[in-house]
């Protein structure tokens, strides 16, 4: 819990500001250099050759899961959609069935009561239990049709779906690539969403060093912008199960939590142990001006 509190103050407390690296030590000698990336990157388009109608966000925005962001022009298909919503919606056939139905009972009943008073034939007796049956066989086809109908209305709403790009999570619009009227292929890419909070970081470390290291141990990230540097709290999310003979290194996947959005592709430095020396010094002050603030 110490360890978090220093790592929060470090890099966003009410007392901790950007340090220049003429404060501290070489970056280089805080851990193993990686780089940031977003932990969810989507790049989408259209399933099919289209043009666009409607752009509803802009570079930089923030959207929430299921937003919709790019609408291609989806005239036909909403059309489509309108008219299988009264098809689907309409129970006259079935109405008009059972209707039916209710008719030949009643003229079975009545060639039943003729016949057992003499006053009918079996032909006609059998002929109207068939009238029956029939009926009921009709019934069942007209309700049978009205849910084939809102089947392929489900079916028309997806496609119809598929004309509104919307965002698959939580994240930022990295750039919408198209504009309002150009023509796409099936294959050209639209939009791109981002994830940066938390970031992700690949870090090459030597195998050796990854052999005490497990899913969920703490981590330390150092991230570099220009000449200022930021400490984020970092966990492990991933270890590699395979090592690269060359390098003699394996990818450890961090993950650092970053609420105040820094951009993801920056330099950044890692280590698994706590910070020593002059970075250890550093935490110590940040702990020291909460507890002056927290007096």
């Amino acid at each position: 819990m110490k360890r978090l509190a220093v790592a929060f103050l470090v890099a966003f407390g009410a007392h901790a500001q950007p340090m220049s690296n003429g404060d501290l030590p070489p970056a280089e000698t805080f851990g193993i250099k990686a780089v940031t990336r977003p932990s969810q990157d989507a790049v989408m388009g259209f399933s099919f050759p289209t043009s666009v109608m409607e752009r509803m966000v802009l570079d930089g925005e923030a959207v929430i899961m299921g937003q919709p962001l790019v609408r291609a022009d989806d005239r036909e298909a909403r059309a489509a959609v309108v008219l299988q919503t009264i098809r689907a919606e309409s129970t006259l056939d079935v109405e008009a069935e059972r209707k039916a139905l209710e008719l030949a009972e009643l003229e079975l009943e009545a060639t039943k009561q003729a016949t057992e008073g003499g006053g009918g034939s079996q032909f006609e007796l059998q002929r109207s239990h068939l009238a029956a049956d029939t009926a009921k066989l009709r019934l069942d086809a007209s309700q049978q049709r009205l849910q084939e109908q809102q089947v392929q209305l489900e079916q028309l709403q997806a496609r119809l779906d598929k004309h509104t790009v919307s965002a698959p999570f939580d994240g930022i619009v990295e750039s919408v690539l198209v504009a309002v009227g150009d023509s796409v292929r099936e294959s050209d890419p639209v939009v791109r969403v981002v994830s940066v909070d938390p970031l992700w970081i690949d870090v090459a470390t030597p195998t050796e060093a990854t052999m005490g290291l497990e899913d969920g141990d703490p981590a330390w990230c150092l991230v570099r912008i220009g000449d200022d540097v930021r400490l984020l709290d970092a966990t492990i999310v991933g270890i590699s199960p395979v090592a690269d003979s060359v390098t003699g290194a394996r990818r450890v996947r961090v993950e650092a939590s970053n609420p105040r959005g820094l951009p993801a592709g920056l330099t950044a430095f890692v280590r698994f142990g706590e910070p020593d020396g002059a970075w250890a010094e550093l935490a110590a002050d940040a702990s020291g001006d909460e507890t002056s603030a927290g007096g």
